[in-house]
């Protein structure tokens, strides 16, 4: 009986290891892809500015602005 006590808890204990290795690396998964979203976001705020930008440049030269540009990002406003 206490072979079979002895072989459940060393059987617990490589359980909580494995259990602990998995949280960590999904938190450190987490925070890479919270990162790279962050990254991804600032590109796309610049590339969003940079088109306002020549879109106001465009309004001023022509006087008027276009209704459709098949140029300007999707997702800018």
């Amino acid at each position: 009986m206490r072979g079979f006590h002895r072989a459940v808890l060393l059987r617990a204990a490589a359980a909580a290891l494995a259990l602990g290795a998995a949280v960590g690396a999904h938190t450190e998964v987490g925070q890479a892809l919270a990162k790279r979203g962050a990254e991804r976001a600032e590109r796309d705020a610049v590339a969003c500015a940079e088109a306002a930008r020549w879109d106001a440049a465009e309004r001023a030269g022509h006087g008027r602005p276009d209704l459709f540009d098949p140029g300007r990002m999707p997702g800018c406003h």
